[in-house]
């Protein structure tokens, strides 16, 4: 098991800098759309996208199972499959190439509120067998607490504001192969055959506070049959989240504020049929370019299950869910992201699976 957590949480990425745009908390139902979903923001995952979409909930829900699990390709399920069932934790990684992610979190949403207390791990890897002329890592497990309040001032206009505690164990290393091989005093062969022991000197732990907060503006329809319309803008990790390290441990690197900007047209087909338009605008003001921000998605939905796709990053995005009543769902969805120095350069694409059971409490 200890070989396992490892795996799953301090999983390795050999990427470029500039061209991976570090990935947030993601889930299934959002990223089968494009990832565009912060003026939509309607289930417990508006905690996470946009905490302004907890003031129009009106009910009570408790999720006692919300698990997520993501890979790359089958034989990366495989893998995690035999280390899981099998034991055999010393193949759970492909040493040339891989991705894994996992989480876990029981949510609360009631009017206006929403707790979720969660595990969270994600990391992608290309070793290549350390040939490159550049290694960079990223990984990391968090595990914490979020909090979030939707505050509605009127029928058009709504805020929230969000707060999480989170434990941060992480890795994110860029330099030269050669220099990295020099540091640790070991040959390739050495690092690629036990990655998680030979770079473990590398990570972080740490804790921090980061906070969110966004709006959502619903503008007044002229006619009963008319789509709704919403506008809605988030930021997150206002003013900078730095992080105070735990142990020997050196502290996480600190995160900057992220601005993002959504809309959503939302057209009811009719009593059973609703179908959600999304555009979203990520990470704004950081010099990316505009197909980096760049989230579309479309969602058609019924009370038994949903179908939906969508483009991220320039790349195709689709999912579909299953929902039986009061609260099981299962969402599966795939998508993408470019990790070359240019767009539709080399592609990375992810698979996961949310699997949520719930009930109303009251």
């Amino acid at each position: 098991m200890k070989h396992l957590i490892i795996t799953l949480f301090l999983i390795l990425s050999i990427e470029s800098r500039a061209s991976l745009v570090r990935p947030g908390y993601e889930f299934a139902r959002a990223t089968g759309m494009g990832n565009a979903f912060i003026a939509l923001a309607d289930d417990a995952t508006s905690i996470f996208y946009n905490p302004a979409g907890l003031a129009k909930n009106k009910s009570v829900r408790f999720h006692l199972v919300d698990t997520q699990l993501l890979v790359d390709n089958m034989d990366s399920l495989t893998r995690l499959k035999n280390a899981v069932f099998d034991g055999q934790t010393e193949n759970a990684l492909n040493p040339d190439k891989q991705s894994l992610g996992f989480s876990f979190k029981p949510t609360l949403i009631t009017p206006y509120f929403g707790l979720s207390l969660y595990s969270h791990g994600f990391g992608l890897f290309e070793l290549q067998s350390l040939q490159g002329e550049n290694a960079e890592v990223f990984a990391l497990n968090d595990l914490g607490a979020a909090l979030a309040f939707g505050i509605p001032f009127s029928d058009y206009f709504s805020f929230g504001f969000g707060i999480k505690a989170i434990q941060r164990t992480s890795i994110e290393l860029n330099k030269p192969v050669s220099e990295l091989l020099a540091e640790l005093g070991l040959d390739s062969l050495s690092v690629t055959s036990d990655p998680w022991t030979a770079l473990k000197r590398y990570s972080t732990v740490g804790y921090g506070f980061p906070l969110s907060a966004g709006f959502l503006i619903t503008l007044p329809q002229v006619t009963r049959s008319s789509p709704v319309i919403q506008f809605a803008a988030t930021a997150e990790n206002l003013g900078g989240t730095s992080f105070s390290k735990t142990g020997d441990a050196n502290a996480p690197g600190r995160i900057d504020t992220s601005y993002h900007l959504g809309s959503l047209l939302q057209y009811p087909l009719n009593k059973k049929f609703v179908l959600n338009l999304t555009t979203d605008l990520r990470d704004q003001f950081r010099g990316l370019s505009f197909l980096k921000t760049f989230h579309t998605g479309a969602e058609l939905r019924h009370k038994f299950f949903g179908v939906r796709a969508g483009l991220s990053e320039g790349y195709a995005t689709y999912g579909f869910s299953l929902e039986f009543p009061p609260h099981t769902k299962l969402h599966f969805s795939s998508y993408a992201k470019e990790t070359g120095e240019n767009l539709w350069e080399k592609q990375k694409r992810f698979y996961q699976l949310q699997l949520i059971v719930g009930f109303n409490p009251l």
